[in-house]
């Protein structure tokens, strides 16, 4: 449970859902927390709060690239990256039913008049603290990681 406490602590902490799922696992992966965050800083609300793809989820895929991603081409270990996202977007949408921010929360945070609504009835709080949770628990349980260990 290591790396769902962890993201849900970093959320708690004001860091959004995508430093939150990601910076998660910085340790793990002997990655400063401070180079993490700046790394998924521009992925929160749906990618610079465009109400694409949500945060956290774009947090467990970094997750997976910096635990199974290639620096060196190879065909195989590049599919099987590939497999592992997918797996987890799989995941994730069938928990959820969506991938995007205004799939997960009823609501287009792209439009900045529905982004302050969305804050003023703490949806970001109520709803995205248990995305960053799954996310995290879905990224260790598709990579394998104890979590326990975190």
């Amino acid at each position: 449970m290591k790396f769902e406490d962890q993201a849900k602590r970093l959320f708690e902490a004001h860091y959004n859902c995508a430093q939150s799922t990601f910076g998660a696992f910085a340790e793990h992966f002997n990655l400063d927390l401070t180079t993490a965050v700046k790394i998924a800083m521009p992925f929160g609300g749906g990618i610079g709060h465009s109400g694409g793809m949500c945060g956290a989820v774009s947090g467990g895929i970094m997750v997976i690239g910096l635990a199974r991603g290639i620096d060196v081409y190879d065909k195989d270990k590049k599919e099987a990256c590939y497999a592992l996202a997918r797996e987890f977007l799989n995941r994730f949408s069938a928990l959820h039913g969506s991938l995007t921010c205004p799939g997960l929360l009823g609501v287009d945070i792209g439009d900045p008049l529905a982004q302050q609504d969305v804050r003023e009835r703490g949806l970001f709080r109520a709803v995205c603290t248990q995305l960053v949770v799954d996310a995290a628990r879905l990224a260790a349980e598709v990579l394998e990681l104890d979590q326990d260990e975190g």
